[in-house]
Order: structure tokens, then sequence, then C-alpha cells
């Protein structure tokens, strides 16, 4: 087979296997049929990828690039010491991009497979979780810590991840029940521009709580 053609059937089998993996999980998706979807032999999705899990854990790493491409693409991305000399608009300003971009890849419209895939992972964890956490879920919480950190200067570490955490839950949960919001909004889908339009209620939202939790205030809370 021709360089090409290698590539070509690479990639049927990555696109064959996030859709499979998507509807059943890792747990229920079998080679065979991912093999059968990307109309290839067996032999072929053991020849590239090895095994399931190595398979799984491509599907997942091509998702994770296409986040980070689209961070990168919004300009969230930024080292310690360039989020230390932007002020308190820019970094809300980051920090809206960043769950804009969470959302976008969760709810769309149309919503992505990312959303799907770490549903079922998280419901039903396969021995990619571990991987998972250091190579995607660590990084990214401890980048939207920075921010935080220099949004709300004053912050213990451990009050600085939970508020990431409740950031994060937020957009998550506009995707985890996703089919009761719908009825409840009486759309098919999410309709254009609700993805913005949430981003800056969350961070909004999320400002207001975290400065509540600044030291300064909470003194003045206990005094008043």
């Amino acid at each position: 087979m021709s360089p090409a053609g290698a590539r070509a059937t690479k990639d049927r089998l990555l696109t064959a296997a996030a859709a499979l993996f998507a509807e059943h999980g890792f747990h229920g998706t079998k080679i065979r049929d991912i093999a059968a979807r990307a109309r290839v032999n067996i032999a072929a999705g053991n020849y590239h990828y090895g095994s399931k899990k190595a398979l799984y854990l491509a599907v997942l790493r091509a998702q994770f690039a296409e986040i980070r491409a689209r961070l990168a693409a919004r300009g969230a991305t930024r080292s310690p010491s360039e989020l230390a000399r932007l002020g308190r608009r820019e970094l809300a300003g980051l920090l809206c991009a960043r769950v804009k971009v969470m959302l976008d890849i969760l709810i769309g419209p149309p919503p992505g497979l990312h959303g799907t895939l770490m549903q079922r992972e998280m419901c039903d964890p396969s021995e990619a979780l571990p991987v998972i956490v250091d190579e995607f879920i660590r990084p990214v919480t401890r980048e939207m810590e920075e921010i935080v950190a220099q949004l709300v200067p004053g912050l213990d570490r451990k009050t600085v991840e939970r508020c990431v955490i409740s950031v994060a839950a937020q957009a998550y949960f506009y995707r985890s029940v996703m089919p009761a919001m719908l009825l409840m909004l009486g759309e098919p889908a999410y309709p254009p521009g609700f993805s913005r339009e949430l981003a800056e209620h969350v961070t909004e939202f999320s400002l207001g709580g975290m400065e509540r939790l600044a030291p300064g205030t909470r003194r003045a809370r206990r005094t008043a």
C-alpha cells in the first residue's frame, strides 16, 4: 500500500472509531465494528493502531488537539509571565474565551463528539482515563487556575482549584442535561449565539462569586 493509501486507511479508522466510541463507549465498541464501518479488514486496524486502547487514545488525542487549536486561535493560551502583565479586563476576556471554546465543543451548534466521549468515559471509565487526566484534564485545569489566580489575587490554592471546577461544571451541565434543557427551552437544538451568551454569563457569574471569596471581601462580610 502506498503512503497515501495507508494514511487514508488510518484516517478512516480514526473517523469510524470516533463515531462508534461516542455511540457505544470504549467497552461497548469492538474493533471488528470499527473496521466494518471504516470499510477495512480487522488486520488493518491492528496494523495501524495495535489495540483498541491505542485507537481510543488516538481518537481522544485528536479531540484534545482540536481544542488546543481553538484555544490558540482565540488567543486564549498564555504563559504565567504573560498573564501576570495583563489587566483584569484582559484576564476576564481570556476566561470567557476558554469557556466559549469549551461550550462550542460541548454543545455547538452542532454538538461535537468530545462532549459525548467525555460523558461516556466519566460514567463508565476505561483504562485510558489516567492518560486523559494526565494529558488533557490536568494541564487545562492548571492553565485555568493560573488565570483565576491572577484575576483574584489572594485566593489560596484550594479555593482557586474549586473555582475552576465550578466554572467548568457550569459549562458541562448544559451538555450533560442537554435533552432536558432543550425541552425546557422548547428548541430542537441550542440556538445560534447561545454558547457566546452563555460563556459571557458563566464568566460574569463566576467572577462575582470568586471576588466574594477574596480575603478582603470575606473579612468585610464577617465584620459587617
